[in-house]
Order: C-alpha cells, then sequence, then structure tokens
C-alpha cells in the first residue's frame, strides 16, 4: 500500500512539473511597445449648437483634445473635443504580471496656454467610423491620469499612466474598451487644444500611437524597435483646416494614404526544453516506483521462503 502511495505521490509531482515553467533566473522584467492603435477618433461638442450634425471623424489624419473656438457662416462657436483610443493587448502573455503601461500620443501642436489632460477607462464599446459626441461611449467616473501639457516643447511625446487599467484589462476582470481623453476643464474658450498624430496619419511608424508596458515574465521578452521622444519627427507641410459642417476646427498634417498596417506582436515562443524534461521527470518517477514494487516483492519473497524453512525445520524436530 506504501508502495502505491509513493507512486501515485511522484506521479503527481511530474505532473505538476509538466504544467510549471521551470526557471532558472526568476522572472526578467521587459518592454513591449504595441504599435498603433487598433482604432483612434475623437468627438466634438460644438455641433450641439447648430443645425449641422456631427459626422464621425475616425477617418482623419489628426485628433484633437479640448476646447476650441470657430467661426462658420453666422455661427460663433465654442467645443469641446475628446479622443477615444484603443490598444490589442493580445501580445502580452497571460502569466505576465503588469509593472507600468503608458499610453502615448505624439503632439505635433499644443495649446497656447498649459492645461490638463486627463485620461479615463471607457466601459462600452465604440466603432471610430461612427462615434461622435451624441454617441459616444460611457467612461469611468473617476479619471485614471492627469498630465500636464504646456505650450513648449511643441513636437513632443505626451503620455498617460494607465497600469491601473490594463491590470484590470489583463486580467479579465473588464473587457477592454481602451481609453478617452479629455481636457480637466470642458468650457467656452479657445486655443485650449492638443493636437495628435493617429494611426492614419502618413507619418513614420514610429511617430503614430503606442503602449509602452513593461511586464515581468519567466524569461525576456524581445522588444521590437521603439521611438524615442528625442526623436523628432520628418518635416511635414500643414494646412489650416477649413471648417465646415463634417468638420472640426484645427491643423490637420497633409493628407496620407488611408492605408495603414499593423505591426503585430509577436508572442515569445515556450522553451521545448521544458516538455521535455517533465517526461524525463514522469518516467523517472514511474521507473523508480516500480524498482521499489519489485524489492518488495523480492523481500516478501525471500521472507515466505524463510519462514516456510523455519515452520519445516520446527516440525521435523517434534518428530524426533
Amino acid at each position: 500500500m506504501r508502495i502505491k502511495r509513493h507512486i501515485l505521490g511522484l506521479l503527481v509531482l511530474a505532473l505538476i512539473l509538466r504544467q510549471t515553467p521551470l526557471d532558472s533566473g526568476g522572472a526578467v522584467e521587459s518592454t513591449l511597445i504595441i504599435q498603433p492603435s487598433v482604432g483612434d477618433t475623437y468627438v466634438n461638442s460644438m455641433y450641439l449648437h447648430t443645425q449641422y450634425s456631427e459626422d464621425p471623424h475616425g477617418y482623419l489624419w489628426a485628433i484633437f483634445a479640448g476646447n476650441m473656438y470657430v467661426e462658420y457662416d453666422s455661427y460663433k462657436l465654442h467645443g469641446s473635443s475628446r479622443i477615444y483610443i484603443k490598444f490589442n493587448i493580445t501580445s502580452i502573455p497571460t502569466d505576465a504580471k503588469i509593472l507600468s503601461a503608458n499610453m502615448c500620443l505624439y503632439m505635433y501642436d499644443p495649446p497656447k496656454s498649459s492645461q490638463e489632460f486627463e485620461a479615463y477607462r471607457v466601459l462600452s464599446d465604440w466603432d471610430q467610423y461612427q462615434t461622435i459626441w451624441r454617441t459616444q461611449p460611457f467612461s469611468a467616473g473617476a479619471s485614471t491620469a492627469t498630465v500636464t501639457i504646456n505650450p513648449t516643447p511643441k513636437e513632443t511625446w505626451v503620455c498617460w499612466d494607465i497600469t491601473n487599467d490594463l491590470k484590470i484589462w489583463h486580467s479579465k476582470a473588464a473587457r477592454n474598451y481602451g481609453t478617452m481623453i479629455k481636457i480637466k476643464h470642458e468650457m467656452n474658450a479657445s486655443d485650449q487644444v492638443a493636437s495628435f498624430y493617429p494611426r492614419e496619419g502618413n507619418q513614420p511608424q514610429r511617430l503614430k500611437p503606442k503602449l509602452l508596458v513593461n511586464v515581468d515574465w519567466h524569461r525576456e521578452i524581445t522588444p521590437t524597435p521603439t521611438p524615442t521622444s528625442s526623436q523628432t519627427p520628418s518635416p511635414i507641410e500643414t494646412q489650416t483646416y477649413t471648417h465646415s459642417p463634417n468638420s472640426s476646427a484645427g491643423t490637420i498634417p497633409t493628407a496620407p494614404d488611408r492605408t495603414s498596417t499593423q505591426t503585430p506582436q509577436k508572442k515569445p515562443e515556450q522553451n521545448p526544453v521544458l516538455p521535455i524534461m517533465a517526461v524525463i521527470l514522469m518516467v523517472t518517477a514511474i521507473a523508480g516506483g516500480a524498482i521499489l514494487a519489485l524489492r518488495k516483492n523480492l523481500r516478501s519473497n525471500v521472507h515466505s521462503k524463510k519462514i516456510g524453512v523455519a515452520r519445516r525445520h520446527k516440525g521435523g524436530s517434534k518428530g524426533k
């Protein structure tokens, strides 16, 4: 009975080792760069005050957040813009530990004065080619992060710390509907707009929206090339974006080819040595159990023979 329990215990241990990644060096910190976004757009409240309806802006080559003022026809309009953006996070290993996450947009035109811009976790689904101010999705009541954007430098990366949101999405506690960016104080004001490059732009890949994620995993994850804030964008001609019923105020980069490609993040392959080692351990456990069982049987046979000899010897002595 003891032998059977011993064999069962070894088999259970082998199965546990088979399911557990072996790591000789502990957790390894790596940086993942997810770029570009899988969806980004902006919505504008100014159309609420006119006879015109807002058209979706997901196809445009710029995205805006903040307060603005424009004059169109007989209208003198104030409005506030909000950005909606989402990244595909399936390249993050499911058993990785999230250490930090920053959602970054490259700003090519800042507000004329220092302004605070907030990030909120989005709570419902949206489509960049259908979302307008009246149909924008629900967002969390409290902001995830706040960043102050200054008039200088004019062209730079702006990043929001969305670590807590990414942890929620990664753990499957809530679905990933992305992030909303808005100015902290929405009001009737002008020149409080920050302009960013979306994924649709014809700018270099390195200037498109990105999500920087630091993780701990059982081995290093090879990062993809990453842009840095010190990199300067290629010279880009700009044009004043004339206000019309289905457009919004701002300066938009030269129109690009609307086709854009998303660079998939390759998930690291599992170490092929691990299953082999697990199989070796399992075979060793079974073989060890079999040897122990064989030794027990041999001992039992020897013991039985000794008892038989003793009994025969005792019987013979009584006859005499």
